[in-house]
């Protein structure tokens, strides 16, 4: 096949271009990152550096993207640079032409000749398995344990039947309200409260637990200030957990609706396991009481495998794969000494994903 396609890196200005791609490939899914401004934060501002990107272009017009950016690393002790894949793009009407894998290999040549970056991380969807596997040579783990805690049982159901859809109760009117956010955590001391700013005891909280796990991406107040406030229309929802006035860590809440249902997704939960069990009921408790009052009917969370037992004992129940909305397969590839494919070296979460 003759391609009526060329690779060529990022520049300034293609964004606009990107965006119409992204709108061809996902259309709306989420309307925020179909803004400029969300690009900027994403693949510019990036506190741990620029992206590396390139794209396909054909006609005047941008057909393809592969685009990774850095990502700041403890692994094993050692303060570390990788890449993370995400925003992988495919015009529909030039899929099947070998543009994702060759759009790959220049990144990857990139960030090792220009960055000295050898590991690059993410989670493939299902339509790019194939391809980061067979073609690209990347190294999977066994899919991450999709863990549910039941608020409101009778109204998942209503939702989830089509044909009893309207049966369920309404929305309520206001999906980010402040006004309600002072539950009860019913542990003597144990105080759950809003973050308006990450300062400097997230850097201490950070340093204090930077080696809990043996891979693991900085959580200092730099990133957690990027990541979850510089963009106030992803409605992220940061609060600290504090006992007698002592930081233990903070968790971060993001309400969605999907198809109709709305839910909670503990985005991030820092450290993890928290202090004690009571604690950490204490945490979840305020959590459900935040998604039902916020008309949510169930509260999500993607955490380390190796604690799915600590989830179960707190209420968390797994979603067997049949009924599985989406799989979340963690991967990477390496082309220096490669990690660990101990899957419970991994502390990732739902804030490490670029979808949530």
């Amino acid at each position: 096949m003759t391609r009526n396609w060329h690779i060529r890196p990022y520049r300034n200005g293609d964004e606009k271009q990107i965006l119409k791609l992204r709108r061809a490939v996902f259309g709306d899914l989420d309307p925020v990152r179909l803004r400029q401004s969300t690009w900027q934060w994403q693949f510019k501002d990036n506190p741990s550096g620029k992206a590396v990107c390139f794209l396909a272009e054909s006609k005047g017009q941008i057909v393809g993207q592969y685009v990774t950016i850095p990502t700041r690393f403890v692994t094993h002790g050692k303060d570390t640079r990788l890449a993370f894949s995400c925003d992988t793009m495919i015009h529909p009407g030039y899929r099947r032409q070998g543009m994702f894998s060759a759009l790959a290999r220049e990144v990857y040549g990139s960030l090792e000749t220009l960055s000295g970056i050898t590991l690059v991380w993410g989670f493939p969807n299902d339509q790019s398995l194939p391809g980061f596997v067979e073609k690209l040579d990347w190294q999977m783990l066994p899919a991450l344990p999709l863990m549910v805690l039941p608020i409101n049982p009778l109204n998942m159901i209503l939702r989830s039947v089509p044909r009893l859809k309207g049966l369920g109760k309404n929305l309520p009117g206001s999906m980010g309200s402040d006004a309600d956010v002072s539950f009860s955590t019913g542990v003597p001391g144990l105080r759950v409260d809003p973050v308006e700013h990450f300062d400097e005891a997230f850097d201490l909280l950070w340093q204090e637990h930077s080696t809990m796990a043996p891979v693991m991406q900085v959580r200092d107040s730099r990133y957690l200030e990027w990541r979850y406030l510089s963009i106030p229309e992803f409605n992220y929802r940061p609060f600290t957990v504090r006992r007698d006035g002592h930081l233990l860590g903070y968790m971060v809440i993001r309400m969605m609706v999907l198809k109709g249902q709305a839910f909670g997704i503990l985005v991030d939960l820092f450290p993890f396991p928290l202090a004690s069990f009571s604690v950490l009921q204490g945490v979840f408790s305020f959590a459900k009481q935040f998604v039902k009052a916020h008309g949510g009917d169930f509260l999500t969370c993607l955490l380390p495998r190796e604690q799915a037992g600590i989830l179960k004992k707190a209420g968390f129940k797994r979603i067997p794969e049949v009924i599985n909305p989406k799989t979340w397969r963690l991967g990477y590839r390496c082309a220096g000494d490669g990690l660990s494919g101990n899957p419970d070296y991994w502390h990732v979460t739902y804030g490490d994903t670029d979808v949530v």
